[in-house]
C-alpha cells in the first residue's frame, strides 16, 4: 500500500500541470482570436529563419549587431533595387497585357459570330434533329436561368457578408499595419538574442527529451532550410536566364512580347517542385508559336538548355541531393499537399515529405529494441555529413543562467561606524570626499561675487 501510494501524484504536482495546461489553453486561445493580426510576425519569423545563417556568418567578422545591421542593408538594397528597376516596367508590361486583352465589344461580336454559326449549323440539320437540338439548348438555358433565381437571394446574402467583412477588416487594418510597422525592431531582437533564447529553452527541457528534441530540431531545420534557401536562388537564377535569353531572342530579330512578365513566371514556377518548370514555360512557348513556329521552337529550345543547365550546374552545386524523394512519391506529394493547403503546399511539398520520413525513422529507431542512441540520425542525414546536436552527447552540461553583475558597494556612513574613522582607506576617501566639496562651494562663491559686480557696473 505504502509503495503504491507513494507513486501517486501528490496535489501540488497536479497543481503544477494543472496550471501549464491552463497556461497553454490561455496562450493558444489568444494566439488564435488575434490569428489574422499575427501574418506580420509569421512573416518576420520566416525572415529570421532565412536571415540566421548570413548573420551568423558576417558575426566572424564584426560584432552581432553590426551584422544584423549589414543584413538590414543588403536586404533594402535589393528591395529598393527591385522596386526601382523590375516594378516600372513590370507594370508597363501589364498595362499593356490588359489593353491587349478584348473589350467587351469585341467579346459581343464573338457571342454574335458564335450564335450565327450555331443558327447556320442548325438549319443545315434535318427537321426532326433541329427540335431535338432547340429543345436540349432551351432546356439547359432554362435551367441555368431557374438555377440563377433560385440562388438570387443567396448571391445579396453573400454580398451583405462580404461588405460586413470588408467593414471588420478596415477595422482590423490598423493592427495589422502596426504589425508590420514593428516587424523590423522585433527581427533585429529575435536575431540577436537567437542563442540566449536557445539556451534558455535547453535549460527548460527535461533531461531525458532534451537530445531527442534537438535532434528533431536539426533534422527538420536540414531538411527545410538547405531545400528553400537553395530553391530560392534556383527561382532567381531561371527567372533571370529566362528574361535574359528571351531578350536575345527579341535582339535576333523574333517578337515575343511581355519578356519581364515571363521571366518573373518562370522564376515563382520553379519553386514548385518536378512540374514547376515545365508550367513556368507554357506562356511563353504559347506567345513564340503566335509569332511564328520558329520563334515558338527557339523558345522551346530555350527553356530547355535552361532546364538541362539548372539540373546539371546549378542544382548539385545548390540544392545537393535535394531531398530524397523518388518522383512518382514526390508527384503524389505535390498533388495532396496543393490539395489540402493550396499553392503554399505545393512549394513545400518537397521538404514536408522529407521530414516526415526522416523524423518517422529517428523516432521509430528510438523506439525499437534496444533502442537505437540518442541524437543517432537517419541514414540519409549522416552520409551528408549532418552531425547530431551537441546536446545528445554524454558529457554535455547544460549552459548556466547568466550572473548579474555585482551591485556596486555603498559608501560608509561614518556616523554610524565611529571606530571606522581613523581606519588609513576610509579616512582617504573621507577626505577626497570633503575636498571636492570644499571645491565646488568656491567655485559657486566665486561665481555669485562676479554675478554682484557685474550687477553693481550695471
Amino acid at each position: 500500500m505504502t509503495i503504491y501510494s507513494s507513486r501517486l501524484p501528490t496535489p501540488r504536482r497536479i497543481g503544477r500541470w494543472l496550471l501549464i495546461a491552463a497556461s497553454i489553453y490561455g496562450v493558444v486561445w489568444l494566439l488564435w482570436q488575434a490569428r489574422a493580426s499575427l501574418l506580420p510576425f509569421v512573416i518576420g519569423a520566416v525572415l529570421a529563419y532565412m536571415f540566421l545563417p548570413l548573420v551568423n556568418r558576417f558575426e566572424q567578422r564584426v560584432p552581432r549587431w553590426a551584422a544584423i545591421l549589414l543584413v538590414y542593408a543588403l536586404v533594402f538594397a535589393l528591395v529598393f533595387t527591385f522596386f526601382a528597376f523590375i516594378v516600372p516596367p513590370l507594370t508597363e508590361q501589364f498595362g499593356q497585357l490588359l489593353r491587349a486583352l478584348p473589350d467587351l465589344t469585341t467579346v459581343q461580336s464573338w457571342v454574335d459570330l458564335a450564335l450565327l454559326e450555331y443558327r447556320q449549323l442548325l438549319s443545315s440539320l434535318p427537321p426532326a434533329m433541329q427540335v431535338e437540338v432547340e429543345d436540349a439548348v432551351s432546356g439547359a438555358l432554362s435551367q441555368g436561368i431557374d438555377i440563377l433565381r433560385t440562388n438570387f437571394l443567396t448571391y445579396l446574402r453573400n454580398i451583405g457578408t462580404f461588405l460586413l467583412n470588408s467593414v471588420l477588416s478596415v477595422a482590423n487594418t490598423v493592427s495589422f499595419l502596426l504589425g508590420f510597422f514593428l516587424i523590423p525592431f522585433w527581427l533585429f531582437y529575435v536575431l540577436m538574442d537567437q542563442r540566449a533564447g536557445r539556451d534558455i529553452l535547453d535549460r527548460a527541457l527535461p533531461k531525458a527529451i532534451r537530445a531527442d528534441f534537438w535532434s528533431v530540431v536539426s533534422i527538420i531545420d536540414h531538411d527545410f532550410s538547405g531545400y528553400l534557401r537553395g530553391q530560392l536562388i534556383l527561382g532567381a537564377a531561371v527567372g533571370a536566364a529566362a528574361g535574359i535569353g528571351l531578350t536575345i531572342l527579341n535582339l535576333l530579330g523574333m517578337e515575343i512580347p511581355y519578356v519581364l512578365i515571363l521571366a518573373v513566371i518562370a522564376g515563382i514556377t520553379e519553386l514548385i517542385p518536378l512540374i514547376g518548370p515545365i508550367l513556368g514555360s507554357i506562356p511563353a512557348i504559347i506567345l513564340g508559336f503566335i509569332d511564328s513556329p520558329t520563334t515558338g521552337l527557339a523558345v522551346l529550345a530555350l527553356y530547355v538548355a535552361i532546364q538541362q543547365l539548372e539540373n546539371n550546374f546549378l542544382v548539385p552545386r545548390i540544392v545537393g541531393e535535394s531531398v530524397g524523394l523518388h518522383p512518382a512519391v514526390l508527384m503524389i506529394l505535390l498533388v495532396v499537399c496543393s490539395q489540402v493547403f493550396g499553392v503554399i503546399g505545393a512549394i513545400l511539398s518537397a521538404p514536408l515529405g522529407a521530414v516526415f520520413r526522416d523524423v518517422f525513422q529517428y523516432l521509430y529507431g528510438r523506439l525499437s529494441e534496444p533502442p537505437l542512441p540518442a541524437g543517432y540520425l537517419p541514414p540519409r542525414l549522416r552520409r551528408e555529413g549532418v552531425l547530431p546536436p551537441p546536446e545528445a552527447a554524454d558529457d554535455y552540461i547544460p549552459p548556466p543562467e547568466p550572473v548579474p553583475p555585482p551591485k556596486p558597494e555603498p559608501l560608509l556612513d561614518l556616523s554610524t561606524h565611529p571606530e571606522l574613522e581613523h581606519a588609513d582607506g576610509v579616512r582617504e576617501e573621507r577626505e577626497d570626499v570633503e575636498r571636492e566639496e570644499g571645491l565646488d562651494r568656491e567655485i559657486r562663491e566665486s561665481e555669485a561675487k562676479n554675478a554682484e559686480q557685474s550687477g553693481a557696473q550695471r
